[in-house]
């Protein structure tokens, strides 16, 4: 008697088993998709924009005003950049709740494919994000981050220094690192999240010269890296020593 073929939901069954077994091996599973929560995630995330966009220049002086002094005192930084592996961006679809220290070494790893190995990019690149670390406390996450714009009306070649944006980690970022590196870094600190073709005509030729250097670069990297899948190889404790040269002693954040 010839046997009948195994009903084709045990087929799939086995399947899934066998891809999740191979998966285990490699601290990988396969999950069932929450469509309600994604959703839900969603429209979290577009609340969040909503309201980052909605800041005017009254809200982006009481925020300067509001972290004029330290919020986690005075830390090595090499500190600070453990603490992203606990920081997720709540706006982030394309990360999907991946923490931000594993963006850093996805931006790493593009670079380094790319034979980019400048040092000045690569303490950018690790240290850009840092402003995050606010999600760790009871800020509102639509003051920390989303992408920022012009607020108000400014004139052309006026420059991105004398233009107000929106606030969020980039200008607390920047406030904390404008003292202790090259003013590239900083500014790509500062302006690392602007819509770079929006603010072309205001630039002046420092912003055009450190977008054509710095930011066109390290944004291609900082945007194009960014995968839940893509688990790097690297250990961020390999790019301690660059850290500690820049920064040798503590610095107030």
């Amino acid at each position: 008697m010839t046997a009948s073929p195994a009903p084709r939901r045990t087929l799939r069954q086995w399947g899934v088993r066998v891809a999740n077994r191979t998966l285990r091996r490699h601290g990988l599973e396969v999950r069932r998709l929450d469509f309600d929560r994604a959703a839900a995630f969603r429209s979290s995330s577009d609340d969040i924009i909503r309201r980052h966009r909605g800041q005017t220049q009254e809200t982006v002086r009481a925020l300067r005003e509001k972290y004029e002094t330290p919020v986690f005192g005075r830390v090595r930084v090499w500190e600070l950049v453990e603490r992203l592996a606990q920081c997720v961006d709540p706006t982030d679809t394309k990360l999907l709740c991946t923490n931000q220290q594993i963006h850093v070494l996805q931006m790493l790893a593009g670079m380094e494919r790319d034979g980019i190995t400048d040092g000045d990019l690569v303490l950018a690149a690790v240290i850009h994000d840092l402003g995050k670390l606010l999600l760790l406390t009871d800020e509102d996450p639509a003051n920390v981050v989303c992408m920022n714009t012009p607020i108000g009306e400014y004139g052309d070649g006026v420059g991105l220094d004398a233009c107000t944006f929106q606030w969020n980690h980039d200008e607390f970022g920047y406030s904390r690192f404008k003292d202790h590196v090259p003013d590239h870094i900083s500014w790509f600190i500062r302006y690392h999240s602007i819509d770079v073709d929006e603010c072309e005509r205001l630039m002046d030729a420092r912003d055009r010269r450190y977008t054509e250097e710095y930011f066109r670069v390290l944004r291609r990297y900082d945007h194009d890296t960014k995968s839940p899948f893509d688990l790097p190889t690297r250990r961020m404790s390999e790019y301690r020593s660059v850290i500690e040269e820049a920064f040798p002693a503590p610095i107030a954040f």
